[in-house]
């Protein structure tokens, strides 16, 4: 990996560390909030799955739409931008943002038909909402993948930011009011409209003043073929990653409070695997970048990405993992109990998860998604073979094991195709060495977590823990010759006064590197 492209990465993952960060610190927040006010007794957390459950059909929802044509905007605009033809490039953005919009209105028109036919009346109003909210989630889909086509990540920050503001702001006032769930959808709604019109603005400042050029038919039948693929793959990530468990657990297990105790750790966790995803998106932009410029080093990006990843995401996971049970008890409060082993599996078995990205990005980038689409398939059978096995008697927990196991079946099966038609170095070593680190500090997590109980273990578990993994990372030499400059290269982001600091951390975690 080049230092130009370790230096644009590093400013894309801390962009978008401010965008995911504010939005993971409120997000959860809020959620406990609304799990501690509306799910108080085991009436309101009946009544708060169901409301999870409507939610969840308009994230599906949302989330075919945001995958295909945004996927293939930021795919052919990385492309063309630098290829220098800016005029394609505009072309390919009209294009996709005008197809885009007719499709968020005809997915509302339908949703709210489908709420007037088989809604509950109960959640009407609230369901309407969040149907709404679709029209103006989808269309941001198309500006924020232009910004991130332009590796310029910045461009979506203060637009996310402002939307999560304005979600939590109205989220809180709901709640303080009693307003519960029509509060919370008018909160999505408020937030997502905002953030649709900062972001269209933001690519008319830097695209606007380009003349519109013509897509030719080669390029809009490439367009179209990747776009079919990438709706098919999202088809199967709903069924794979996402919450279609939640489908099978409601139908299997009468026991309503079983999708609540499914879905908050579920949430949870995909909320902490924005970090290390936010650098695995990250990587991706460059990647698609860098085909235009050429198919040079797309292969160690590969191995670099998937090695950071799991440096990120292994000591965020396991850690999450070791403090389940005064996390829930402590934060969601007592009557949750029963979701702790349902945190502690969905946590370590996510870790596949983290490291999948570099890989697929690798394949579409070289529009190879033949076999992500494939495997998908099987590992979507796997996934709703365990379901229909274990949500019956094991509740949420068995959605769990049926998740995850499909999730790690998935990532070993995309690492061992792309690391056989590709001759990728693993670096199998140097993944050990982090995976040693990782181990040592959850023998020290739970040790603290026994020792002391309350919020002071709790506290102390968790800066113990980032605490023995820095010492880890430093006398396993996890850290290579290449990995300093990159680090320093994310340092170079950071506000002046903390620079020193960062440079101080890396030397010390890689000394014989840093001396030489």
């Amino acid at each position: 990996m080049s230092t130009a492209n370790s230096r644009i990465i590093a400013k894309n993952a801390v962009w978008s560390g401010v965008e995911v960060g504010f939005g993971l610190i409120a997000n959860l927040f809020t959620s406990i909030a609304i799990a501690r006010i509306i799910g108080a007794d085991d009436l309101g957390k009946a009544r708060l799955g169901s409301y999870q459950y409507i939610v969840l059909l308009t994230t599906i929802t949302f989330s075919m739409g945001t995958f295909g044509l945004p996927a293939t905007t930021r795919k052919y605009m990385a492309e063309y931008l630098n290829k220098g033809n800016l005029e394609v490039a505009r072309a390919t953005y009209l294009s996709t943002l005008k197809l885009q919009t007719y499709i968020s209105l005809i997915a509302a028109a339908i949703g709210l038909a489908v709420v007037a036919w088989l809604g509950d009346p109960g959640y009407f109003t609230a369901s309407v909402l969040l149907v709404a909210a679709i029209v103006p989630r989808l269309i941001a889909s198309i500006p924020s993948q232009a910004n991130n086509a332009s590796e310029a990540v910045r461009r979506n920050a203060a637009p996310a930011v402002a939307g999560v503001a304005v979600t939590a702001i109205v989220t809180g006032v709901s709640l303080y009011f009693g307003w519960e769930f029509v509060g919370l959808s008018l909160a999505a709604f408020l937030g997502a409209a905002l953030e649709c019109a900062l972001k269209l603005r933001t690519v008319e400042k830097w695209l606007g003043h380009v003349r519109r050029g013509v897509v030719a038919p080669e390029l809009r039948k490439r367009m179209w073929t990747y776009s079919g693929q990438s709706i098919a793959l999202v088809l199967l990530a709903l069924i794979v990653w996402d919450r279609s468990d939640v489908l099978i657990l409601k139908k299997m297990n009468p026991d309503t409070r079983q999708v609540l105790f499914f879905s908050v750790p579920f949430s949870l966790i995909e909320r902490v695997l924005m970090i290390p995803t936010l650098f695995g998106g990250a990587l991706g932009f460059t990647m698609m970048a860098q085909f235009g410029r050429g198919e040079s080093r797309l292969k160690e990006m590969t191995v670099d990405g998937g090695r950071y990843a799991l440096m990120i995401a292994l000591p965020l996971l396991l850690g999450m993992a070791c403090v389940s049970r005064p996390l829930v008890v402590l934060v969601y409060g007592p009557s949750y109990r029963m979701m702790i082993p349902t945190l502690t599996l969905i946590a370590l078995l996510a870790i596949p998860k983290a490291l999948v990205t570099a890989p697929t990005m690798l394949l579409q980038t070289t529009e190879r998604q033949g076999f992500l689409i494939f495997w998908g398939c099987v590992c979507g059978v796997v996934d709703i073979g365990l379901d229909f096995l274990l949500t019956g008697k094991h509740g949420a927990n068995g959605a769990a094991i049926a998740n995850g196991t499909a999730q790690g079946l998935a990532a070993l099966g995309i690492w061992i195709y792309a690391w056989r038609a590709d001759r990728l170095d693993l670096k199998l070593l140097d993944c050990g060495r982090i995976l040693l680190s990782g181990a040592i500090m959850a023998a020290g997590v739970i040790a603290i977590t026994r020792a002391i109980p309350g919020y002071p273990g709790l506290i102390l578990a968790v800066l113990g823990g980032a605490a023995l993994w820095l010492v880890c990372l430093r006398f396993t030499a996890a850290l290579k010759r290449e990995d300093v400059g990159r680090f320093l290269s994310i340092g170079n982001q950071l506000p002046a006064a903390a620079r020193p600091h960062w440079r101080s951390l890396i030397a010390w975690l890689a000394p014989s590197i840093s001396a030489s």
